[in-house]
Formats: structure tokens, C-alpha cells, sequence
């Protein structure tokens, strides 16, 4: 059986909670209070965290596929399993296809976005070949420079002075609520309940005393990262420009200019969005691949490309990258797929382990 090791896990962790979330700026519905609604919404992931490693802690050796077939029982077990693999290879997609509208709207405006799709794709499948323990040790080698660029990015912008800190101005002007609102409704879900995916992983960890401890840690870095972006951003173009930008951070990177000598870091900006949405791609990938073995017994790796096939060609679908946004809000807000599989499953699994653990 593949193992990874603690480091490799936190690795894994920091690098798919940042991701590809940089790309957008989260909460700024609630204007110069997103930085808040970044933490309220870490704080409801944690919970969801503690959920998640309250049922690895029951079953440490099993994954969510056969912790699923094993409670549920057969038939809803697998009928959920399969609904499962649906929703990884579904984030998969999102990913794939931000990969595709990044580089168009970046380094590649005039390349075709399916050639770009396919190099992505085709290297994901690679990295499954390879296996668990390749792709989480490919992790636990970029993650110290993956860290070291996004903290010369938040200093960069106080270094050349183009920070404001009055942007983020009055706090809660509107009170509580709007803060709340958004943290429930949407960011709380992308990225940090999206922890859920380790329940795939986290029964391949080869020091379990160690995986909770870790695993928080791991946590709570990547959200404070993600919480500094988004902070750089508010004090850098204010959340009026913001709501209009792209890719916010992106934009505030192309404002820093330092003697003259220092400018122009889009480079590493793309680089590091380029690094996170593999990651993260990769890892739903391959939870969706585990997902299917454990459906059918057999090796994870003969899924790799009729699956792969089918992230890619749903990656196509959308006809840009604004349909591509309208139709994940359609399935996170109106059909609230994200409560059902993040929290909803979860909770209920979690109450099944206890009772039958009572009734022994």
C-alpha cells in the first residue's frame, strides 16, 4: 500500500487550500469587510475540519470509499460513492478549465484554450501514473518556494508604497450581517470546506498519531495566506476596482515598481496560480479515480484516462470564462451541491459511526 508522510500531507494541504482561490477575491460582496468574511469563513472551515478528522479518527485505516459502503451500506454506499466521484471530477473540471482562461487572459491570448487544456490534462495523468506517494512528495518539494513567493508578494506592494490601509475603512459599516451572509453562502465552502477531499487521503498517511496535528497546522497556514491576498488586494485597489478586475491580485502586482528596478512580477504571480491550480486539480482527479476503484476493485490507474477524457471535454463545454463562473454559482447556489457533500454527508456519516458505535 502507497503511504506519504506528515510533511508530505501538510505540503499537500498548504498547496491545495491556496490553490487557485488567489484568482479571485473572496467576500468582496461585502466591500472593504471580504477580509473579514476570509476570516469568519476559515473559522466555520475549522469546524468542518474537525468534523472530517472526527470521522478519519474512527476508522484511521479506511478512506471515504469504503467508510461510505461500510455505514450507508451497499447499496446507498456506493450510490453515494459514485455520487462523490461526480463531484470530485467536477471540481477537477473547474480547475482544468481556470487553467485554460488564466493563460488566455495572461501569457496566451491568442493560443487555443484546448491545446492548453490538454497539456494540463495530460500532465495530471501523468502524475496519477506516477501514484499517491509521487504526487504528495512532488508537494512537499514546491511548497517552500510556492510560500516564499507569495510573502515577497504581500511585501512587496508596503515596500513601494502603494498600500492604503484606509481602504478596509469603516469595519462593518453595514454590521454583521453582510458579513455573515457571504461567509455561510458561499466562501466557507471554496475554498476551506473543500478539506473534505482528504478524507480520500488520509488513511495513506503512514504516521496517524501525527495526521490531526498536522493537518490543522497545514490549515491554518494556507488560510493565512489566503487571507493576506485578499487583504493586498482591499489596500491596493479598493474593493470598487476590485469588483471590476479580473484577477485582482494579478492587477495589484502590476503596480509595484521599486527604484525603478524592482517591477513587473506578473511572471511569478501566473507561475504560482499556474503551480496551485495543478495541485489542486490533480488531487480531485485523483480522489475522483480512488473513488472508482473502490466501486469496481480495480487499480485506481486504469480509470486515469477515460476519466481524464471526459475533465477534458466538459472543460470545453463553457463558452467562456464568464459562463464557466455563472454556471459554478448556478451549482453552488441554486442546487447548493457544496452543503450536500461538504457538510451534509459528512454530518450524517459522523452520526451513523457514533450510534452503531454506541449500540456495541
Amino acid at each position: 500500500m502507497e503511504q506519504i508522510s506528515k510533511y508530505q500531507l501538510g505540503s499537500m494541504i498548504i498547496l491545495f487550500q491556496i490553490g487557485s482561490t488567489p484568482l479571485f477575491e473572496l467576500g468582496i460582496k461585502a466591500n472593504q469587510d471580504a477580509w473579514l468574511v476570509v476570516v469568519t469563513s476559515m473559522l466555520l472551515g475549522l469546524m468542518l475540519l474537525f468534523l472530517f478528522l472526527a470521522i478519519q479518527r474512527r476508522e484511521p485505516e479506511k478512506n471515504m470509499s469504503q467508510l461510505l459502503t461500510q455505514y450507508f451500506g451497499s447499496f446507498a454506499g456506493k450510490f453515494l460513492l459514485l455520487l462523490y466521484v461526480v463531484f470530485f471530477a467536477y471540481e477537477a473540471m473547474r480547475n482544468v478549465r481556470d487553467f485554460g482562461d488564466l493563460s488566455l487572459f495572461t501569457i496566451l491570448p491568442h493560443g487555443p484554450i484546448s491545446v492548453i487544456m490538454i497539456i494540463m490534462m495530460s500532465l495530471s495523468i501523468y502524475s496519477v501514473y506516477k501514484g499517491i506517494e509521487v504526487f504528495f512528495r512532488f508537494a512537499e518539494f514546491i511548497v517552500i518556494g510556492v510560500l516564499l513567493f507569495y510573502l515577497i508578494l504581500i511585501i512587496m506592494p508596503f515596500i513601494s508604497g502603494i498600500v492604503h490601509l484606509d481602504r478596509l475603512l469603516p469595519i462593518m459599516e453595514n454590521g454583521i450581517q453582510p458579513v455573515l451572509k457571504n461567509s455561510l453562502l458561499h466562501e466557507v465552502w471554496m475554498p476551506f470546506g473543500q478539506m473534505v477531499v482528504f478524507l480520500m487521503f488520509w488513511s495513506y498517511v503512514n504516521e496517524k498519531k501525527e495526521m490531526a496535528k498536522t493537518t490543522v497546522k497545514a490549515f491554518f497556514v494556507s488560510s493565512m495566506v489566503v487571507l493576506l491576498s485578499n487583504i493586498i488586494n482591499l489596500i491596493v485597489l479598493g474593493p470598487e476596482l476590485i469588483k471590476i478586475s479580473t484577477v485582482p491580485l494579478l492587477q495589484s502586482v502590476q503596480l509595484i515598481q521599486i527604484a525603478e528596478i524592482f517591477e513587473r512580477f506578473d511572471a511569478l504571480v501566473i507561475l504560482l496560480f499556474y503551480a496551485g491550480i495543478f495541485i489542486k486539480a490533480t488531487l480531485w482527479y485523483l480522489a475522483a479515480l480512488l473513488g472508482l476503484s473502490q466501486l469496481f476493485r480495480i487499480d485506481y490507474r486504469r480509470f486515469a484516462i477515460p476519466v481524464g477524457a471526459i475533465i477534458y471535454i466538459t472543460s470545453l463545454l463553457p463558452t467562456s470564462w464568464q459562463s464557466h463562473l455563472e454556471f459554478g454559482h448556478f451549482i453552488t447556489d441554486q442546487l447548493h451541491i457544496n452543503k450536500v457533500f461538504i457538510a451534509i454527508i459528512p454530518a450524517l456519516l459522523y452520526m451513523i459511526m457514533m450510534i452503531k458505535s454506541y449500540k456495541k
